[in-house]
């Protein structure tokens, strides 16, 4: 796949907004004893969806960052042309209505890391610093900057893919936490 760098930089810009929004408008009224409220044991409540990308986002954030600090601004191309594992990685991760269903690693599930005070601030913190992050990314090439992925430091994946796996893999998440949500409110 091949798109405008800034093309996608905007409409990953706009997704993480709409989480934003979303995250603030269904979750931010809720009680501490409410985000914390399971749909069945065997499912994740509000807070240990937030919790799970909160923990993505203090190993992504600061790797994008440092990757794109060593490289230095500089674009070569305004194109950004999608790896064919990173495209493949980034396309799993998108939110489907029956989507794939994908294990956490261990030290990314918040049901065995536990769930710290202020899930949800520390959610809406790390929307607003990957909305700097992506600015910072406008002056970068998308195609030349390598991060590694959290799974195994070996595997590196092109800037413009790490950030779609990271935004979209938020995207599942805040969806899946809105539909536990909605679970819970149509149990009451």
């Amino acid at each position: 796949m091949r798109i405008n760098s800034d093309e996608l930089l905007s409409d990953l810009v706009a997704d993480t907004r709409q989480m934003i929004k979303t995250t603030e408008r269904d979750f931010g009224t809720l009680s501490e004893e409410d985000l914390l409220m399971k749909p069945s044991p065997d499912k994740w409540s509000i807070a240990e969806c937030l919790e799970h990308l909160n923990l993505f986002a203090d190993y992504y954030h600061p790797a994008i960052t440092k990757a794109m600090e060593q490289a230095g601004p500089g674009r070569t191309s305004d194109e950004f042309k999608t790896g064919m594992v990173g495209n493949f990685f980034a396309k799993s991760m998108l939110p489907k209505k029956r989507g794939m269903k994908l294990g956490s690693p261990g030290d990314k599930n918040p049901a065995k890391t536990g769930l710290p005070e202020n899930v949800l601030k520390r959610f809406l913190n790390h929307q607003k610093e990957m909305l700097t992050i992506l600015g910072k990314a406008r002056k970068h090439d998308l195609n030349k900057i390598k991060v590694a992925l959290s799974v195994s430091t070996l595997i590196k994946f092109k800037l413009g893919d790490v950030l779609r796996i990271v935004i979209y893999h938020n995207q599942r998440h805040v969806l899946q936490a809105v539909r536990v949500l909605d679970t819970l409110n149509s149990e009451d």
